[in-house]
């Protein structure tokens, strides 16, 4: 191949790359329905469903390894609930009689449970089963489990709410994820744009639609048959919350998102404890699930077999869509950027590469490529503002510093990604995640007053 012929070349691969990213786009994007059915439903009203008439009786389970800086806060605002106080019981779950937080624990007057089994057994979902199995060994009787971490607070009537949700037929709900200091940095006000989305994106239009949602983290409650039914808590891998989504996906369970009712969380404000959660979200979400799909286990009946199915199809194609698009986006650009770097090597060489047109072009490819996908990334930024901005109570700047750096946020998860591919232990060992307990948002100060003024 001589060089007018290299040339020519490199100009038609980069317009049928441009062909292949504008073809699969439409492909991927046409894929993504629920994206737009879920934008639609996000602008609805909440309704708020009718006052529970039964008092379901609750296991409220806090684990908390070494989580004194933060347990007052959750305990505190646990304290402060409006719901019956015989018709719940806080149990919070330590690794030793020695952690400080049995001494907080104890002043609230609630029960502490002591692990007892921890040889390869450190995430959160061994916590709740041995808590679970304590229940069962000392004959108590639940409705259900409601699950929060140390670093919570619960607004004083998100019990009493979530018992409404469970009085109107559902077997797993959960409130709004708020957050106690979303807008400390950049980095945690990233962290709560992704959770916002996911809340009042896909949550609640899974919820409308399927009822079905997205489990984030902790701040929600789970029928105590379900756990009973499977023999303790199975959901006990890197992502718990995700494997518990799985199975009320492949077992039919009735969930809802109910955002009238809130609790908060903290945010991480650094870049090194993202990226550590990021390896166990990525990691987590791609694990084995066979045992949640077991066909013997019980069908909870939310929907008809068709529906069921649809619900389904969209729950497991539902990431793909944009993981490729992005995976796609990337890959063009580094392609046409390496187009456009061996243009200009080899414009020293060969007299046809001085013509500035090549050069320009795979220039203009690589810059094209760039602006899709930041456009893209910081268009799910944009919307989740629209619909979620009564929450996050961002102001203007930081709103544009979010949706102008979100792709640079949400790179971390190809690192991520590419981290536990290459250092496996990252992606199987539970590190504990060290909080701060500082908070900004006066709504959640306001639900840990009590603990605010003893403090001081």
């Amino acid at each position: 191949m001589n060089a007018e012929n290299l040339a020519s070349w490199f100009l038609r691969s980069g317009e049928a790359l441009l062909l292949a990213v504008i073809l699969a786009l439409i492909i991927f994007l046409s894929l993504f329905w629920y994206f737009f059915a879920y934008f639609v439903l996000s602008l609805k009203k909440h309704k708020k469903l009718p006052k529970g008439k039964v008092y379901y009786k609750y296991a409220v389970l806090v684990p908390a390894r070494n989580e004194d800086q933060v347990i007052g806060h959750i305990l505190e605002s646990l304290k402060n609930q409006t719901y019956p106080r015989e018709y719940f019981d806080v149990y919070v779950i330590v690794e030793s009689k020695d952690d400080p937080t049995v001494k907080i624990t104890k002043k609230y007057k609630f029960n502490v449970i002591i692990r007892k089994d921890l040889v390869n057994k450190k995430t959160k979902g061994f916590a709740l089963d041995e808590a679970y199995k304590y229940i069962k060994e000392n004959n108590l009787y639940y409705d259900a489990f409601i699950v929060f971490d140390a670093d919570n607070v619960a607004k004083s009537d998100y019990i009493d709410l979530m018992n409404d949700v469970k009085n109107a037929g559902f077997k797993v709900g959960m409130g709004y994820r708020n957050f106690t200091n979303s807008s400390a940095n950049w980095i945690s006000a990233c962290s709560a744009t992704l959770f916002a989305y996911m809340n009042q994106f896909t949550s609640n239009g899974r919820s409308i639609l399927f009822k079905k949602m997205t489990l984030t983290g902790t701040g929600y409650f789970v029928d105590f048959d379900i756990i009973d039914n499977e023999g303790g808590w199975i959901f006990n891998g890197m992502t718990e919350d995700v494997e518990l989504t799985k199975y009320c996906y492949y077992h039919n369970v009735p969930m809802k998102y109910y955002p009238i009712a809130q609790y908060y969380d903290e945010q991480a404000t650094t870049l090194k404890v993202v990226h550590k959660q990021h390896i166990r979200w990525v990691w987590g979400y791609f694990a084995n699930d066979k045992k949640y799909k077991k066909k013997n286990n019980p069908n909870y009946h939310a929907l008809k077999k068709g529906r069921q199915n649809t619900s389904l199809f969209e729950f497991n194609v539902s990431i793909y869509p944009l993981v490729v698009i992005v995976g796609l986006l990337v890959l063009a650009f580094l392609i046409s950027l390496g187009f456009f770097i061996a243009s200009l090597v080899f414009s020293a060489f060969f007299e046809v590469f001085r013509v500035e047109l090549i050069s320009l072009s795979m220039f203009i490819w690589v810059l094209v490529y760039f602006f899709i996908l930041w456009i893209f990334v910081g268009l799910v930024a944009f919307i989740t503002f629209v619909i979620s901005n009564k929450y996050l109570k961002f102001s203007v700047g930081l709103q544009i510093k979010v949706i102008f750096s979100y792709l640079f946020f949400f790179a971390d998860f190809v690192f991520a990604f590419l981290d536990g591919l290459f250092h496996k232990y990252k992606r199987v060992s539970w590190d504990k995640i060290k909080h701060d307990g500082i908070i900004t948002n006066k709504e959640a100060l306001e639900n840990i007053k009590n603990e605010n003024k003893k403090r001081r």
